[in-house]
């Protein structure tokens, strides 16, 4: 079978229950295709007159970022801004599905084969080409271990045919394009040259070349970084959604303003400083409500509140030490002071949405079920010696820092002891990253278009998740196509999780945006982008 995409792609809180209940025939297609639907609440109203070019645009990120390198990346300041210089080879729409991007591709027996679409150029002029192509993947292979677990090592080659790309597998590999479709680390096409410079170091902003619609002007660290529109950028025309919808970039410059207090990210929109901004606290959308000059939206956008422990080191490395912490939770508690309001969170034992079709509830009935005498068993059979565990969290992110504050109290009664360690985000990314530092830290993990592809099962990723189920179950998912045998693999992945118990989700956020009313055509995707947005 032979599969060719040109222009189309291939084929308290709220709990999960309250959810279900009054769920129309279109919400369970929109379910069943892998589709979040979108709640009444949250839709805004359709843009006012025709689409507008020129103009500026003033976006907010909740911190600056290290850098743009989005390989070596993988956290959203630095991901967002990215994503509007570089552009993956292939992408998803909004169920999903793998389409077109800088390549048009086509399956067929053991092989992906990527074409690079006419008329693509980067940002210094130059022809995007297929050796630009093959020396990304290269990079791509090299650097990101998901795309060498679920693409590398199933390769029997990969090598340039004329005007093509061939990936040739010596084994099933279902989810090869899906990886090379990810906005988080997908396979983003940038020049050889670049490639070849930063073969595993991050780019330097001076170097940020990529085909996308806007292109790198400055980066002032701690202040905002600049973009100009591409004025010879090569849309994909398509009437795909999300992230396969034709990319415009209407306005002319795109501003991308680190603004980690989250009441100044706000209260700048209100003084018309900035256009866009998410967070808003709950005390202050009463007031941004009656502003004329402001729209306000709740947006679901698939972020799961919760941490991460050292599973490889320290005290931590316990189970029952861990399964004790669980036992304490109370999981509305701690999302309420995440989030400050019950219709902005969902109770969520897992790290896939509760409208996504991989959602699974089984946690083993370990999942807000707050029980201390249990904790204190489980404590009792633990190492745990009443020694402070070092909890890093930080401020960038208000609801980490909150939820870690609300998790150090839960836990006395059980005679844990947290020492909270308060960092900026860049530390925190640091620190996460050796074990010497941490028995746990504040996490937002995001969600993909593929469960296999979240951070975490990766054994080197923060946390040192290692366990020879996981690997097991991870292979299956990765050999197998049928979505229907996938899902049993998952489920039993969920069980798994809730064994080890290597993460701790408290629940899934709800975010409030608020912008001002000369901003129109906001995404609505859980990705962050700005190109197809125009202002009065």
């Amino acid at each position: 079978m032979i599969m060719l995409a040109l222009t189309a792609c291939s084929g308290g809180g709220q709990t999960p229950a309250s959810q279900a209940a009054g769920s129309t025939q279109a919400a369970e297609s929109a379910q069943a295709a892998g589709q979040a639907e979108t709640p009444a609440d949250q839709k805004e109203e359709p843009a006012t007159g025709e689409p507008k070019y020129g103009g500026q645009l003033r976006v907010t990120l909740n911190n600056d970022p290290a850098s743009m390198d989005p390989l070596l990346e993988d956290s959203e300041p630095g991901q967002i801004p990215a994503a509007h210089i570089f552009e993956t080879a292939l992408c998803n729409n909004i169920a999903g599905e793998i389409c077109p991007q800088v390549c048009t591709f086509e399956e067929k027996d053991n092989q992906v084969i990527l074409k690079v679409r006419e008329g693509v150029t980067f940002h210094d002029g130059s022809p995007c080409e297929i050796a630009d192509v093959e020396a990304s993947a290269n990079r791509w292979l090299n650097n990101v271990k998901m795309a060498r677990t679920y693409v590398g090592d199933l390769m029997e080659s990969m090598k340039v045919e004329g005007d093509a790309l061939v990936f040739t597998f010596k084994d099933p590999a279902p989810l090869a394009t899906t990886m090379m479709s990810g906005w988080d680390r997908g396979l983003y096409v940038m020049p050889k040259e670049l490639c070849e410079k930063y073969p595993d170091s991050k780019i330097a902003d001076a170097d940020l070349i990529g085909t996308g619609p806007y292109k790198f002007v400055e980066h002032l660290a701690d202040r905002y970084i600049k973009m100009e529109k591409y004025q010879d950028y090569k849309p994909l025309e398509s009437d795909e959604t999300g992230m396969a919808e034709t990319r415009h970039g209407y306005v002319d410059t795109l501003y991308f303003y680190s603004a980690p207090d989250i009441n100044a990210r706000i209260s700048g929109v209100q003084t018309d400083e900035y256009d866009i901004a998410f967070g808003v606290p709950d005390n202050m959308r009463a007031t941004l409500e009656a502003d004329p000059n402001l729209d306000i939206e709740i947006k679901d956008l698939s972020i799961y509140c919760g941490l991460v422990f050292n599973y490889e080191k320290g005290q931590c490395a316990d189970v029952n030490l861990r399964n004790a912490i669980l036992a304490c939770l109370d999981m509305d508690s701690l999302m309420l002071a995440a989030q400050g309001s019950a219709d902005l969170y969902y109770l969520n034992p897992t790290v896939v949405s509760t409208k996504s079709k991989w959602f699974c509830e089984e946690s083993l009935g370990k999942y807000n079920a707050p029980d201390i005498e249990k904790a204190k068993d489980y404590l009792s059979k633990s190492s745990y010696d009443g020694s402070p565990l070092v909890f890093i969290t930080t401020k960038d992110n208000a609801y980490m820092y909150k939820t870690a504050l609300a998790l150090s109290d839960m836990v006395k009664p059980a005679g844990i002891v947290i020492d909270i360690q308060v960092y900026d985000n860049a530390t925190l990314k640091d620190y996460r990253m050796d074990p010497d530092k941490f028995d746990m830290f504040s996490s937002g993990l995001s969600e993909k278009v593929d469960p296999t592809q979240i951070a975490f099962f990766e054994d080197g990723w923060a946390g040192f998740y290692k366990s020879e189920k996981k690997d097991e179950l991870m292979a299956k998912m990765n050999a197998e196509s049928d979505f229907n045998k996938r899902y049993e693999y998952w489920e039993e992945m969920c069980k798994v999780l809730y064994e080890d118990l290597p993460i701790i989700t408290f629940g899934e956020r709800r975010v409030v945006e608020v912008k001002r009313k000369t901003v129109h055509n906001t995404f609505d995707t859980v990705q962050k982008f700005y190109w197809n947005i125009w202002v009065d």
